[in-house]
């Protein structure tokens, strides 16, 4: 069995996020790392200069790196609604 990785939850904000907020959040992180993908970086440099800035106990392999990039990438496309396409069937 792979090894275990655990992380280290912050503490929760003292108020509610509004909706808006974390839906630019959801946006912009994941346009960060789609962009971050489309650089002039190679996807294994890319994966080996994550996998390196870790220390090496905690160093996860470069397939769980690579499925964080995926995850993170589909961000927007998994938690918020396409409103884009759904003002345009209204209008």
């Amino acid at each position: 069995m792979g090894r275990v990785i655990q992380a280290k939850q912050p503490e929760p904000p003292a108020e509610e996020v509004p909706i808006e907020v974390m839906a630019t959040a959801i946006v912009e992180i994941a346009a960060g790392v789609k962009k971050l993908r489309a650089g002039p970086l190679k996807e294994k440099a890319l994966v080996l200069l994550i996998q390196n800035a870790i220390p090496a106990k905690n160093r996860p392999s470069a397939k769980q790196i690579t499925a964080v990039l995926d995850g993170v990438e589909s961000l927007r496309a998994t938690y918020l609604k396409p409103t884009e396409r759904v003002q345009k069937r209204n209008t």
